[in-house]
């Protein structure tokens, strides 16, 4: 029994030791959580900035959570390409349909994704005098994907047959960001 105790104690205390980091304090930040992550319908983004001055931290955060945002624009239309083309082969042309779509994109992004609300944004002043902001913001994938396909459809460098894809890739998208599943 007392064997027993002893290595009781040392796993509680190999334990704690693991768990705990001296000298560090774990920081829970506005708008962390499942509320502030993109989902089937939306897609989200945080940004934090700090400065003396309490505008440029806000634009800092601003910036910030709009390049995240972008990226994720980014990474999920990629995906939804990816997929679409696993699923079709558009005459002998894929990996040229690929890119051209990669390069659409991209454009997209650059001029600006639409309909982007701020669903948070605080600013706290710490004990150095900065400013710290956080912002919070997301976009409806419906209204992306939407304009991504008109930007498509208006394209004179793709062919008919990849504007056609286009359309149904994104219709698929669309569909699937609409879904209550």
């Amino acid at each position: 029994m007392k064997k027993l105790g002893f290595i009781i104690a040392i796993a509680v205390l190999v334990f704690s030791s693991c768990s705990s980091m001296k000298g560090l304090t774990k920081v829970k930040e506005p708008f962390s959580g499942s509320s502030y992550e993109g989902n089937r319908r939306f897609f989200r983004a945080t940004g934090s900035g700090e400065s003396r001055d309490a505008e440029t931290a806000k634009s800092k955060a601003l910036l910030l959570a709009k390049q995240r945002l972008a990226s994720f624009v980014q990474t999920q239309v990629n995906q939804v390409s990816e997929n679409y083309s696993a699923e079709r082969q558009i005459a002998d042309n894929l990996g040229d349909f690929n890119t051209r779509f990669q390069q659409l994109t991209r454009e997209v992004l650059s001029q600006t994704i639409v309909d982007i609300a701020i669903i948070g944004d605080k600013t706290y002043k710490n004990d150095k005098g900065n400013y710290i902001s956080y912002i919070a913001l997301e976009a409806r994938k419906k209204v992306v994907y939407e304009k991504l396909k008109e930007i498509s459809l208006n394209r004179k460098n793709l062919t008919p047959d990849d504007r056609k894809a286009i359309a149904e890739m994104i219709d698929k998208a669309i569909k699937d960001a609409d879904s209550d599943n």
